[in-house]
């Protein structure tokens, strides 16, 4: 019941800061906590989501709210992944609802221009970066094992140019982010092959998830935050098939 009314409440904070920047058009303060209040309803929607009985009737429209808002805000790829990435990491939604995720956070067509000058060895723009990740985990936790190898070769290939031609490169998520506003591209090399890890492990491969976890550990330790709890639940995965 509490839940409820927090999400009522979210919802109603949301409408009100939508209607006013409606009304000034001011693209200061009104704008941002116009958008500010789609992140809390959106964020607020998706954990309620998940904890809705699979075959509830309420399923069905939280999806088509969160959808709603999404389409209606600008500027939402980086806030989503960085939302949807400890659900899909730490949460261990069912296939159903990890390919509800990857729907949502599917990556934008600009993304797929990058992928293909890197085929030809050029860096790129690093855009999208945190967006291709989080649907490459999507992929995996929802079962789509081709998918989600097709978007990790891409996502490593392009990261691993940009790294030879500029080691000490850098994103900057901007200060909306908190703590992980910056992310340099040896934090993606490391996630790159923690992600060939989960998705060899999720195939039984044992021998290639722990290749690519020595990979992922060369590139840095400690792991990154984003890379410590897949690698905690592959090495529990393959401990646990032993005995």
């Amino acid at each position: 019941m509490h839940a409820e009314a927090s999400i009522e409440q979210v919802r109603q904070e949301y409408h009100e800061a939508r209607a006013t920047f409606g009304k000034t058009r001011d693209y200061g303060k009104d704008y941002r906590e116009s958008v500010a209040s789609a992140h809390a309803l959106i964020a607020a929607l998706l954990n309620h989501w998940l904890n809705l009985p699979e075959h509830s009737g309420e399923v069905s429209i939280v999806c088509r709210e969160i959808k709603t808002v999404l389409k209606d805000t600008a500027g939402t790829r980086s806030f989503l992944a960085r939302t949807l990435w400890p659900l899909l990491s730490e949460s261990k939604p069912t296939s159903r609802q990890a390919n509800f995720m990857a729907q949502l956070i599917k990556p934008q067509k600009g993304i797929h221009f990058y992928d293909l000058l890197s085929r030809l060895g050029q860096p790129t723009e690093p855009l999208g970066w945190d967006v291709q990740v989080a649907y490459a985990l999507a992929l995996i936790r929802s079962g789509n094992d081709k998918q989600a190898q097709k978007h990790i070769n891409l996502l490593h290939r392009k990261v691993s140019i940009n790294h030879t031609h500029n080691p000490k490169g850098s994103l900057d998520y901007g200060p909306e982010a908190g703590t992980g506003r910056y992310c340099d591209y040896v934090n993606y090399l490391q996630l790159c092959e923690v992600l060939h890890a989960l998705r060899a492990a999720a195939s039984n491969d044992h021998t290639s998830a722990r290749k690519h976890i020595e990979n992922a550990r060369k590139h840095r330790e400690p792991l990154s935050p984003e890379a410590a709890p897949l690698v905690a639940e592959i090495v529990l995965q393959i401990e646990e098939q032993k005995d």
